[in-house]
């Protein structure tokens, strides 16, 4: 059966990317405005990530042209609004582990993005919802 749903554009694809590494800039931010605080362990997770978030935001320019969200599975408002609130709480993150799950699930989402699987950004967007918000139900729109 195809699924119908909105086909990313280039513009799209490009507006996702830009959101996806203003969170990974202010994760670089965290990270270095408290360098002495964060356990070198977690210093080395978090540039590890920081990168990662940015090759995606990278990789979303070419790899997500053309894919298709699907109605009430996350579609372009959805992931863009995700990832601003991600980007928020990681510029008010209080905690090294805290940016790490916000960090881990943001890089999720934005892997599963050029896939095209529906039930891939679904989950990811959810994981991402209940790390920033806490374990509520996200209504989609």
């Amino acid at each position: 059966m195809k699924q119908t749903g909105t086909r990313l554009t280039a513009d799209d694809a490009l507006a996702l990317a830009k959101l996806f590494r203003l969170a990974a800039i202010a994760l670089g931010d965290y990270l270095y405005e408290n360098w002495e605080a964060i356990q070198k362990k977690n210093r080395d997770i978090l540039r590890s990530l920081e990168v990662s978030l940015l090759n995606h935001a990278t990789d979303l320019v070419t790899r997500a042209v053309g894919i298709v969200l699907v109605k009430g599975q996350g579609d372009l408002k959805d992931l863009a609004d995700a990832t601003t609130e991600a980007r928020k709480a990681l510029e008010t993150v209080g905690s090294a582990k805290k940016a790490i799950k916000i960090a881990t699930t943001l890089t999720g989402l934005a892997a599963a993005i050029p896939t095209g699987n529906p039930e891939s950004i679904y989950a990811a967007y959810n994981a991402l919802n209940a790390t920033v918000l806490g374990d509520v139900s996200i209504g989609l729109s």
